[in-house]
C-alpha cells in the first residue's frame, strides 16, 4: 500500500462507537467548548491542501465540505484518487484501478468532521488539549479502542481557523494534511458531492 494510499484507507476505517464520554486530566473545558462551537459554526469550507506523508510523500488537491454530511476530497494529478461524501454514503474512487468502494459515512473517521453536532466527547476522548498562544492541537482517539489510532486537530486560536489535522494509525504511521487559503461560508454546488459513478469516472 502507498503511504497516500494508506491514509486515503484510514478514512475508512470504523471509529463511532457507543460508550460513556471519557477524558484525560488538566484539560480545559473551555478550550473544549470553544473549538466545538468553532467546528459547529462551519457550514460550509473550501481549502487547497498539502497531504505528507511521514515517509516523505506529498500529494496535494482541493478539500470541500458541506455540513452537515458532505465532503469531497480531490487529488491533483497524477493521484488517481477521489473521496466524495453524499451526505449517507462514502464513496472511494481509484481512478487507477477505475474501482469503487462504498462505505455508511456514520462509520467511518470523515463522519467526525461532518456530522451534524461535532462534541468532542463521546464516542471519540481528548487525550491532550494544549494551547500555546499560536497554536491549540487537540489529539483524539476513539473511546472504546485508545489503541486504534490518533486524530490530533489543529487550529490558530485568534482568529480560529483549522490549519490542519493529523492521523496516526496503528502502525503509529503519521500522515499529516495541511489547509491552506481556506474560506468560510462559500457558495458550493451540490454536483461536487454526486457520488455516482458516472460522475466519478470524470476525474
Amino acid at each position: 500500500m502507498t503511504p497516500i494510499r494508506s491514509l486515503l484507507a484510514a478514512l475508512f476505517v470504523t471509529v463511532l462507537a457507543t460508550a460513556s464520554p471519557a477524558g484525560a486530566q488538566g484539560i480545559d473545558p473551555g478550550l473544549l467548548a470553544r473549538v466545538s462551537a468553532f467546528l459547529n459554526g462551519i457550514t460550509t469550507m473550501q481549502a487547497r491542501f498539502t497531504q505528507v506523508h511521514e515517509s516523505g510523500a506529498v500529494a496535494q488537491g482541493d478539500f470541500f465540505l458541506w455540513r452537515p454530511g458532505r465532503m469531497r476530497i480531490d487529488y491533483d494529478p497524477p493521484v488517481p484518487y477521489l473521496y466524495v461524501a453524499d451526505g449517507f454514503m462514502l464513496t472511494f474512487w481509484d481512478g487507477e484501478l477505475e474501482q469503487r468502494s462504498d462505505i455508511v459515512l456514520g462509520t467511518s473517521l470523515a463522519d467526525f468532521i461532518t456530522r451534524e453536532d461535532i462534541t468532542l466527547s463521546g464516542d471519540v476522548t481528548v487525550q491532550s488539549a494544549v494551547n500555546t498562544g499560536q497554536l491549540i492541537e487537540i489529539e483524539l482517539v476513539q473511546t472504546d479502542d485508545p489503541s486504534a489510532g490518533t486524530l490530533s486537530l489543529r487550529l490558530t486560536p485568534n482568529p480560529m481557523q483549522l490549519v490542519s489535522w493529523m492521523v496516526v494509525d496503528t502502525e503509529g504511521t503519521a500522515t499529516e494534511v495541511i489547509l491552506n487559503d481556506a474560506r468560510y461560508g462559500v457558495a458550493l454546488s451540490d454536483d461536487l458531492f454526486v457520488s455516482a459513478t458516472s460522475v466519478l469516472r470524470e476525474q
